[in-house]
């Protein structure tokens, strides 16, 4: 489980993690369109990382963790 920033300013994406922290999970950052955008590998035994997302235009995205969690945000 875990939560992020749902309102994102100043281009990063905030991601805690609400277990003991994680180990090498796959995530995806999906247009509203159901294009992904950014993906890539989160490593290491840790409870919060951030991720820049700066690139992005202003709209709704969904976070994908792995295969099954799903958090949407949005880019102001």
């Amino acid at each position: 489980m875990f939560t992020i920033t749902e309102n994102v300013k100043d281009g990063i994406l905030e991601i805690q993690f609400s277990s003991h922290g994680t180990d090498n999970k796959i995530y995806q950052i999906i247009c509203s369109k159901g294009n992904v955008l950014q993906q890539g590998k989160i490593t290491g035994f840790t409870q919060r990382t951030c991720l820049y997302v700066g690139d992005l235009k202003k709209g709704n995205y969904t976070f994908k963790l792995d295969e099954s969690e799903l958090k949407e945000f949005k880019i102001h």
